[in-house]
């Protein structure tokens, strides 16, 4: 029997159109925005196939965190000015190595003069011996913690670069 995936998903606003705001976030490294801390390790390098943009589906990027720990990203779906979705398999970081595969994505949606940005990200563990018990424990530390203050940090980061860049004189979106 196939789990439910564990979601999380935060919303920030940013003060930037939808057609520029998408088109500086796409142009954004992960290592630009995605939190981290003292639990989180930094991504120290994504890799991609030359010629890949990751604004192509098929597109895939290797993610390396500080300490090698790494994360496989496939581009699943890309609807300029509106989402992108990927999957992630390959995860190497201590319990995150309980996961199959996830799935992730961002949302823009217009919201007065600005934009709406949703990330989602659903977690579909491993089936087998404990997977009930290691739901429980992902799902308390994991997603209810760990992610849920990675995702809200991010959200933040995210919304001071493209309000930033987007403010800059001589800028192209």
């Amino acid at each position: 029997m196939t789990q439910a995936p564990l979601t999380i998903q935060r919303t920030c606003h940013v003060p930037v159109p939808v057609a520029d705001c998408f088109a500086i976030f796409t142009r954004l490294g992960a290592q630009e925005y995605i939190h981290h801390d003292a639990v989180i390790a930094p991504i120290v390098q994504v890799d991609r196939a030359p010629g890949q943009s990751f604004t192509e589906i098929g597109d895939v990027q290797h993610i390396t965190f500080k300490g090698g720990y790494t994360i496989r990203e496939e581009l699943l779906a890309f609807v300029p000015n509106r989402q992108f979705v990927y999957k992630g398999t390959g995860f190497s970081q201590p319990m995150l190595n309980w996961l199959d595969h996830a799935k992730g994505s961002f949302e823009f949606e217009k919201n007065g003069d600005g934009t709406d940005i949703t990330w989602r990200y659903n977690f579909y563990l491993r089936e087998g011996l404990g997977a009930t018990v290691k739901r429980g424990v992902f799902n308390t530390l994991i997603v209810n913690v760990i992610w849920n203050r990675m995702m809200t940090k991010t959200l933040s980061n995210l919304t001071q670069i493209i309000t930033l860049r987007a403010m800059q004189p001589g800028r192209t979106a």
